[in-house]
């Protein structure tokens, strides 16, 4: 008899856990920040403290950005993400002087012409337009970008 009394204790006690699992599972995912193209995540702060990088993404629908490619029903996008002081930069490598692709330099971003851009999107040369920026915040170890948002190019 006292074998059939473990047996139910224990079968008590498991179903309290799962019913406790449960009930606190969804708390979890509600406190989590949904991720799509407004909470994209592209990088580890860590890795990206470590100087500018290329990183494709793939967004959840296309933009019309300028440098967008499709993948499938889905868009594909290169971005360059910099340590920028204490923040981050995130810029489309794509040159909107001369429709090619842009790659880091020793010191500054460079398209296929040669025209050439800070790491945070800001032109060397003054007569050429800034990068298509978006924001960027760190969250738990991440650098986050909303891609929906493009930061707007003042013009004057």
């Amino acid at each position: 008899m006292p074998i059939g009394r473990y047996v139910l204790a224990g079968l008590l006690a498991a179903a309290a856990v799962s019913g406790f699992v449960l009930l606190i599972r969804p708390l979890f995912f509600s406190l989590a920040e949904p991720l799509d193209d407004t909470n994209y995540r592209v990088a580890a702060a860590s890795v990206a403290d470590d100087g500018p990088m290329l990183v494709e993404i793939l967004l959840n629908e296309p933009h019309g950005y300028p440098g967008e490619m499709r993948r499938d029903e889905q868009a594909g996008l290169i971005v360059i993400v910099a340590p920028v002081g204490p923040a981050f930069s995130v810029v489309n490598a794509w040159s909107p002087t001369n429709d090619c692709a842009i790659t880091i330099g020793a010191d500054r971003l460079l398209d296929c012409e040669g025209d050439a851009w800070t790491f945070d999107g800001i032109p060397i040369d003054p007569a050429d337009p800034r990068l298509q920026g978006f924001p960027a915040r760190v969250s738990n170890g991440a650098v986050m970008v909303d891609f929906t948002r493009p930061i707007p190019v003042a013009t004057s």
